[in-house]
C-alpha cells in the first residue's frame, strides 16, 4: 500500500478519535458554560457511546454494498458537521444531539477502514498494518485531545470544537483523493451475522473488548474533575497531563507494532490488561503528589493503548472472510463499553472518592484479561476442529 494512502486513513483515526476523546478534556469547561452538574455532562460521553454501539453494526451491513471511497469519505463530513454544530449549540440538548451525530463518525470510520484495509493486505502484513492504523488514535490522544485543552484554556470549549470539524473537512477531501474507487468488501448479511455470534472465541474476544473500555472509561472520562479534586490539576496543567497520557499511548501503539511481529496479538493483549490493571490498582498511591500523576498517566498509557489494534488483528485471524462484521461488532462493543463506562462513572463520582475512582475500573480490567484468556483457547479450539 503506498504510504501517503496509510498516512491519509490514519489522520482519519487521528480526528476521529480527537473528536471523541475532546470531551473528556473539556468536560469541566462545559459543566461551567452549560450549568450543568459534572454527571451530567459526563453523560455526553455515554450518549455518544450508545450511538456509536448501536450505528457501528447497522451502518456495517447498510453500508457493506458501498464503495469504501465513498463510505470513509462521508463519515468524515459528517464528523465535520457534528463538531462544527457542537461549537454553535447553545443548550445541553444541543449539545447533546450534536454528539450523537458525530458517534456516527465514529461507529462507521474505525471499523469500516480496518476492514477495508485487512482486505487489501496479505495475510502477514495484517496485524502490523492495523496496528499502525491505531496509532492515528493514540497522536489524536498525544496532540489532538490535549490541544483541543488548551484551545479551550485561551478562548473557549466551542472553538475546540471548531478546530475539529474544520479539520476533519479537511481530511475528507484528501480521502477522497487518495482511495481508489470501486474498492468493496464481502456484503453483510444476517447469516453472517449470526456466524459471528455462534462462535464462542469471537463471543469472548468482543466480550474483552467491552470490560476494557469500561475499566478505562469509568477512571479517563472524568480524569478532568478527578485530578483537579485531587491534586488542583486544571488549564494548561490538564493539557500537559493529557500530552503526557498521550505520549505514553503513542509509544505504547508504536511498541505493539514491533511486539506483534515477535510475539503475537494474543501476548501482546494479554500484556496490555495486565498493565492495564497494575496502574489502575496502584493510581490512589500515584495520586498522593502531582508529579506521580504525570507519571501513573505515563505509564497507564503506555501498558495498555496496543490493546484495541491487537483485539482487531485478533478477530480477523480468528475469522477473515467475517472482518467486516467482527470488526464493526468490536467496535459497537467498543463504544457500548464507553457507554457503560461513562454510566457507571457517573454514579461511582457521586458514591466514591475521586481518588479511588480507578479501583471501580480495575474490576472490569480484570474481567476483560479473563475473557481475553477464554477467547483464545476458544479459538484453538474452533481452529483444531476446522482444521
Amino acid at each position: 500500500m503506498p504510504p501517503q494512502r496509510l498516512f491519509v486513513l490514519i489522520a482519519g483515526n487521528f480526528f476521529v478519535a480527537t473528536s471523541f476523546l475532546s470531551v473528556g478534556g473539556l468536560l469541566s469547561d462545559i459543566s461551567a458554560s452549560l450549568q450543568v452538574p459534572i454527571e451530567q455532562a459526563g453523560l455526553l460521553i455515554a450518549a455518544f457511546g450508545i450511538a456509536a454501539a448501536v450505528c457501528a453494526p447497522t451502518l456495517a451491513t447498510l453500508g457493506s454494498r458501498i464503495d469504501r471511497r465513498k463510505l470513509l469519505t462521508g463519515s468524515m463530513a459528517v464528523c465535520a458537521i457534528a463538531n462544527l454544530l457542537a461549537a454553535l449549540s447553545q443548550s445541553y440538548e444541543h449539545l447533546l444531539l450534536a454528539r450523537v451525530l458525530a458517534a456516527v463518525t465514529s461507529a462507521v470510520y474505525t471499523p469500516q477502514v480496518a476492514a477495508t484495509l485487512s482486505m487489501l493486505m496479505p495475510e502477514k502484513e495484517r496485524a502490523p498494518t492495523l496496528a499502525k492504523l491505531m496509532v492515528g488514535w493514540s497522536v489524536g490522544a498525544v496532540l489532538g485531545n490535549p490541544l483541543s485543552v488548551l484551545i479551550a484554556s485561551v478562548s473557549s470549549w466551542r472553538m475546540s470544537f471548531a478546530f475539529i470539524g474544520i479539520s476533519s473537512a479537511v481530511i475528507a477531501f484528501f480521502i477522497w483523493r487518495s482511495l481508489p474507487a470501486n474498492v468493496m468488501v464481502p456484503p453483510l448479511n444476517w447469516h453472517r451475522w449470526f456466524q459471528v455470534l455462534r462462535s464462542p472465541a469471537l463471543r469472548y474476544l468482543t466480550a474483552a473488548t467491552m470490560l476494557s473500555n469500561v475499566g478505562s472509561v469509568v477512571m479517563m472520562s472524568y480524569i478532568a474533575p478527578i485530578v483537579g479534586s485531587v491534586q488542583g490539576i486544571s488549564g494548561a496543567a490538564l493539557a500537559l497531563l493529557l500530552f503526557v497520557a498521550g505520549v505514553g499511548s503513542l509509544l505504547g501503539n508504536l511498541l505493539s507494532v514491533r511486539m506483534v511481529r515477535i510475539y503475537g496479538a494474543t501476548v501482546v493483549a494479554y500484556r496490555c490488561n495486565i498493565s492495564s490493571a497494575v496502574m489502575l490498582l496502584l493510581w490512589p498511591l500515584f495520586s498522593l503528589w502531582v508529579a506521580t500523576i504525570y507519571v501513573a498517566q505515563f505509564l497507564w498509557s503506555l501498558g495498555s493503548s496496543g490493546f484495541p489494534a491487537v483485539q482487531q488483528a485478533r478477530l480477523v485471524a480468528v475469522a477473515p472472510m467475517l472482518a467486516a462484521a467482527t470488526i464493526a461488532l468490536n467496535s459497537s462493543v467498543t463504544y457500548l463499553g464507553i457507554a457503560v463506562g461513562a454510566s457507571i462513572g457517573a454514579t461511582a463520582w457521586t458514591l466514591v472518592p475521586p481518588r479511588f475512582m480507578s479501583w471501580v475500573g480495575f474490576v472490569f480490567v480484570l474481567g476483560a484479561l479473563t475473557c481475553s484468556v477464554l477467547g483464545e483457547r476458544a479459538a484453538q479450539k474452533e481452529a483444531g476442529a476446522s482444521a
